[in-house]
């Protein structure tokens, strides 16, 4: 699903999300451009050029981004992360970027955790520029890959979390937010316009984790509850900043899943069954 005309930069392409998008646009066969600290991670393809850059000189994407119509706005997570966004995002539009695919998170109470925090005001201030072009904000709600980022399950065939057993948790899967993205970039601007998607792919309790779990690797995987505090101290132990750690071993919202999400993705959401039997390498 090519659009004629369409030059389309990615910011954050070399992540579980941008890497899905990327390899999408290159099979549509639209001019990409990527923006990449280490531009070794870029898979080579006729259609896709590579800005080696950084988030702290900007200076290579301000003389690359003119002719571009759309921007994948992803900026990993860290303290400073809105005031990149921001940045990025105000010369994108200044140099007459169409379109705006800016990868937020899930829309939580005001200022109740730093890490979203920064997301919410990196899209709120894109979202107030004066004559900009269309904003499309994607809140996804927990990684389903975070099952996975601490290796508790493979070192030791057990989920640790600090929520009760039965306690409906909400779940996306990286893929579909890739998908997604991409699906969005390359449909007409006005199909959605100025729109933010919030993106639940599915709501399964520890206990419930714990038994998909081992049934696909075949090994015995146990749920174990631990205090906030244990959580907290072992986020930290693994290098997680205070505010994250205090977003992981806290984090408790549960909504039901995204109706929307297959009208956006073009086929069914990944559950969480899906997802872990093709990410069978990972436990």
């Amino acid at each position: 699903m090519t659009i004629e005309g369409e030059r389309i930069y990615l910011l954050g392409a070399t992540g579980r999300v941008g890497s899905v998008i990327l390899q999408e646009l290159i099979q549509a066969g639209v001019q990409t451009t990527v923006y990449a600290r280490s531009p070794q991670k870029v898979p080579a393809a006729d259609n896709v050029l590579v800005v080696q850059g950084t988030y702290e000189d900007m200076t290579p994407f301000e003389k690359s981004i003119q002719g571009h119509t759309r921007l994948f706005l992803l900026v990993a997570d860290r303290e400073d992360l809105d005031k990149i966004k921001i940045r990025f995002g105000e010369c994108a539009y200044a140099h007459g970027v169409k379109q705006i695919v800016e990868l937020s998170a899930r829309r939580l109470p005001w200022r109740s955790f730093n890490v979203v925090h920064v997301h919410q005001k990196a899209e709120d201030t894109l979202y107030a520029i004066k004559d900009r072009g269309y904003h499309v904000a994607l809140r996804p709600t927990n990684f389903m890959t975070n099952m996975t980022d601490y290796g508790t399950i493979k070192d030791r065939d057990v989920i640790v979390d600090s929520a009760e057993p039965d306690e409906p948790q909400e779940w996306i899967s990286p893929n579909d937010i890739g998908h997604v993205a991409a699906r969005i970039l390359l449909q007409p601007l006005e199909r959605h316009k100025d729109v933010a998607y919030e993106l639940i792919g599915d709501v399964k309790t520890p206990a419930q984790r714990a038994s998909i779990v081992s049934k696909v690797t075949g090994r015995n995987i146990t749920y174990k509850q631990q205090s906030v505090q244990e959580m907290y101290d072992f986020f930290i132990d693994n290098g997680e900043t205070p505010s994250m750690a205090y977003y992981m071993s806290c984090y408790q919202f549960c909504t039901p899943i995204s109706r929307g999400l297959p009208l956006l993705l073009g086929r069914p959401a990944e559950t969480t069954e899906v997802w872990a039997a093709s990410n069978k390498h990972l436990f």
